[in-house]
């Protein structure tokens, strides 16, 4: 698989409804809509590709992601189709959506929503801050949906370290660019946005 091929594996999409900016990641797993939900719900198999998971996974009840200490409430739960969730982060509140749909052949939309609220960390990295991150989520994923053992965490953070787990991160950071401008943001301010973002993830 080329980094070509994993940047076209996502559709880009920004929105601002009301104060909310939304960033829209859009990919397609093969696999089908009961396992796809399975695995984005699971603590078992959430540890395995994204983060291990404590709480109640269910409407009314709160969660811990124990290796970002992210927490929050979770808001629907529609197996197996919707989940809304706040995401609780470093003292900042937000909301994220994750939409399923049956595909066919086996195969299953995904679509995640970030709704991001207006402040100074959208002004200095826009939705590319967002975008990468969940981007990479989704690619590890489909990984662990293919039985790819690099699915995990700590392999994901090594991988994200070579040559060409940079320049995947760079792409990927450049494509929310353009997705930045075709939102309506001015090119240069689109552009420095996604630099800032490639640049705090290529420091760490």
């Amino acid at each position: 698989m080329t980094i070509a091929d994993e940047i076209n594996k996502v559709i880009r999409t920004i929105r601002t409804s009301g104060e909310s900016h939304q960033v829209v990641l859009d990919r397609t797993f093969d696999t089908d809509i009961a396992d796809l939900w399975d695995a984005c719900t699971s603590p078992e198999r959430l540890a395995r590709w994204f983060e291990p998971t404590l709480g109640d996974l269910a409407p009314g009840g709160r969660y811990t992601l124990t290796r970002s200490s992210t927490q929050g409430d979770i808001l629907t739960c529609e197996p197996p189709r919707h989940l809304a969730i706040t995401w609780e982060y470093q003292g900042d509140v937000s909301h994220v959506d994750v939409e399923l749909l049956a595909a066919t052949n086996q195969r299953t939309a995904l679509r995640l929503t970030h709704h991001c609220p207006p402040g100074d960390h959208w002004d200095t990295y826009g939705p590319t801050a967002a975008g990468v991150g969940w981007e990479e989520s989704l690619r590890a994923l489909g990984l662990h949906l293919a039985g790819d053992a690099r699915s995990a965490p700590d392999e994901m953070d090594s991988v994200a370290s070579t040559p060409e787990g940079r320049e995947l991160t760079r792409r990927a950071a450049e494509a929310w660019g353009r997705a930045d401008e075709a939102a309506g943001t001015p090119a240069n301010e689109a552009e420095a946005r996604a630099l800032r973002t490639a640049a705090f993830h290529l420091s760490t």
